[in-house]
């Protein structure tokens, strides 16, 4: 079998072939007749290879269902889920696919590194010590490696949990909400520190988040979807050289995509996605009441 790793043990890139993921004409439906819920209805999305595509949308749109259908944790009603023409759950059996959740998911007994090598043990793949050692250091966790996850803050537990995501080599990196538990400050340093990681190694990649700005920081493309049942309403470039920096939050260009993404969105009407109604009529005007002589007594 070919190995797919991204990287060596020592932490050396290999080249390596990017996946490209399909998401063809799917419905999504929840319970059963009177209580059924359509999540999602003709839904199709394409992640092209090596790219970053954020998907934001609508509380209960069905983002993070996409993303746990691509991941083989859940499972189409009908139309199909390919990563490179396979089943996601034939890629992710490989450690091929690594997900990242809004907690950080760090057994609570086990170390730092202990939490990270985990993830290269249930691969079935060796513990690669040093591996382990650069991706501490990477994602600025040195001289941490002992501490447990109660003596991590939020940030800290979620940078562990990046690394945990990349300790495989994975070619599909799927973050749902990576960054929502943590600090607004906290969140923009994550933002700005924690892609660069997974850029200088390579991965296709998809990021579930509700935030306008982290998307169009991070993605190469911003998929915008409708309320329930959910549906691809927009696709918008981000045309942001990489790797991508703070300073890039003020360019005009940023500033554009951010307002067409949240034009799509509808954030400026009554509802997302529902055009605003008719303004009311004005109210009449109160008449004035004029005081008799003397005052009101």
């Amino acid at each position: 079998m070919p190995d797919h790793r991204l990287f060596d043990a020592e932490g050396r890139p290999r080249p390596v072939s990017l996946p490209e993921v399909r998401v063809a004409d799917v419905t999504k439906r929840f319970g059963r007749r009177k209580s059924e819920v359509v999540a999602l209805d003709g839904f199709d999305l394409t992640l092209a290879p090596g790219t970053m595509t954020a998907l934001v949308g609508p509380s209960g749109c069905g983002k993070s269902t996409v993303l746990r259908m691509i991941a083989g944790l859940d499972r189409a009603t009908s139309g199909g889920v390919t990563i490179d023409g396979q089943p996601p759950g034939a890629v992710n059996r490989r450690g091929e696919v690594a997900v990242a959740f809004q907690d950080a998911a760090l057994l609570p007994w086990r170390t730092v590194e202990a939490n990270i090598a985990l993830a290269r043990q249930l691969a079935g793949q060796d513990r690669a010590d040093e591996l382990v050692a650069n991706l501490i250091m990477m994602v600025g966790l040195a001289g941490f490696e002992r501490a447990r996850p109660a003596e991590l803050s939020g940030g800290m537990r979620q940078r562990a949990a990046i690394a945990r995501c990349l300790a495989t080599g994975p070619r599909l990196l799927l973050l749902d909400e990576p960054f929502g538990a943590v600090d607004e400050l906290t969140r923009r340093r994550l933002n700005i520190e924690l892609p660069r990681l997974w850029e200088e190694h390579g991965a296709t990649g998809l990021l579930v988040t509700h935030s306008i700005p982290e998307a169009v920081l991070l993605a190469d493309e911003v998929v915008v979807m409708s309320p329930r049942p959910g549906r691809v309403i927009a696709r918008i470039p981000v045309p942001l050289s990489r790797p991508r920096n703070a300073a890039q939050l003020k360019s005009q260009t940023f500033l554009e995509v951010a307002d067409r993404v949240a034009e799509a969105l509808g954030v400026d009407r009554d509802e997302p996605g529902v055009p605003l109604q008719p303004a009311a009529a004005p109210m009449p005007a109160i008449p004035r009441i004029k005081l008799a002589a003397g005052g009101a007594g």
